[in-house]
Protein backbone atom coordinates (compact mmCIF):
# COMPACT_ATOMS: atom_id res chain seq x y z
CA UNK A 1 0.00 0.00 0.00
CA UNK A 2 1.50 3.33 -1.05
CA UNK A 3 1.69 6.42 1.09
CA UNK A 4 -0.91 8.12 -1.08
CA UNK A 5 -3.35 5.27 -0.55
CA UNK A 6 -2.68 5.36 3.20
CA UNK A 7 -3.29 9.13 3.34
CA UNK A 8 -6.48 8.89 1.32
CA UNK A 9 -7.67 5.96 3.45
CA UNK A 10 -6.94 7.97 6.58
CA UNK A 11 -8.87 10.96 5.24
CA UNK A 12 -11.83 8.80 4.29
CA UNK A 13 -11.84 7.02 7.65
CA UNK A 14 -11.59 10.29 9.56
CA UNK A 15 -14.30 11.87 7.43
CA UNK A 16 -16.60 8.87 7.84
CA UNK A 17 -16.15 8.89 11.60
CA UNK A 18 -16.84 12.61 11.81
CA UNK A 19 -19.86 12.42 9.51
CA UNK A 20 -21.36 9.48 11.39
CA UNK A 21 -20.93 11.43 14.62
CA UNK A 22 -23.03 14.30 13.33
CA UNK A 23 -25.36 12.35 11.04
CA UNK A 24 -28.45 12.80 13.21
CA UNK A 25 -27.78 16.41 14.12
CA UNK A 26 -27.23 19.62 12.25
CA UNK A 27 -23.75 19.95 10.78
CA UNK A 28 -21.36 21.17 13.42
CA UNK A 29 -19.21 24.00 12.07
CA UNK A 30 -16.15 22.90 14.04
CA UNK A 31 -16.46 19.32 12.73
CA UNK A 32 -16.73 20.54 9.16
CA UNK A 33 -13.72 22.82 9.59
CA UNK A 34 -11.70 19.99 11.17
CA UNK A 35 -12.61 17.67 8.30
CA UNK A 36 -11.70 20.31 5.74
CA UNK A 37 -8.35 20.89 7.43
CA UNK A 38 -7.62 17.15 7.51
CA UNK A 39 -8.51 16.64 3.85
CA UNK A 40 -6.50 19.66 2.70
CA UNK A 41 -3.46 18.45 4.64
CA UNK A 42 -3.76 15.02 3.02
CA UNK A 43 -4.18 16.56 -0.43
CA UNK A 44 -1.10 18.73 0.10
CA UNK A 45 0.94 15.70 1.17
CA UNK A 46 -0.27 13.63 -1.78
CA UNK A 47 0.43 16.48 -4.18
CA UNK A 48 3.94 16.93 -2.79
CA UNK A 49 4.59 13.21 -3.10
CA UNK A 50 3.35 13.24 -6.69
CA UNK A 51 5.70 16.07 -7.62
CA UNK A 52 8.58 14.24 -5.95
CA UNK A 53 7.91 11.11 -7.99
CA UNK A 54 7.55 13.17 -11.16
CA UNK A 55 10.90 14.91 -10.48
CA UNK A 56 12.69 11.60 -9.93
CA UNK A 57 11.26 10.13 -13.13
CA UNK A 58 12.27 13.16 -15.20
CA UNK A 59 15.77 13.24 -13.65
CA UNK A 60 16.22 9.53 -14.31
CA UNK A 61 15.10 9.91 -17.92
CA UNK A 62 17.49 12.80 -18.53
CA UNK A 63 20.31 10.94 -16.76
CA UNK A 64 19.90 7.84 -18.90
CA UNK A 65 19.72 9.95 -22.07
CA UNK A 66 22.99 11.68 -21.17
CA UNK A 67 24.60 8.36 -20.25
CA UNK A 68 23.50 6.89 -23.58
CA UNK A 69 25.03 9.83 -25.49
CA UNK A 70 28.25 9.48 -23.50
CA UNK A 71 28.48 5.75 -24.26
CA UNK A 72 27.75 6.32 -27.96
CA UNK A 73 30.42 9.04 -28.17
CA UNK A 74 32.94 6.68 -26.59
CA UNK A 75 31.99 3.79 -28.86
CA UNK A 76 32.09 5.88 -32.03
CA UNK A 77 35.28 7.74 -31.13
Amino acid sequence: MTKLQMFLGSAIATGSAMISGVANAALDGAAVTALETEVLADVATASGSGFTVFTVVIATTVGFALLSKFINKGANG
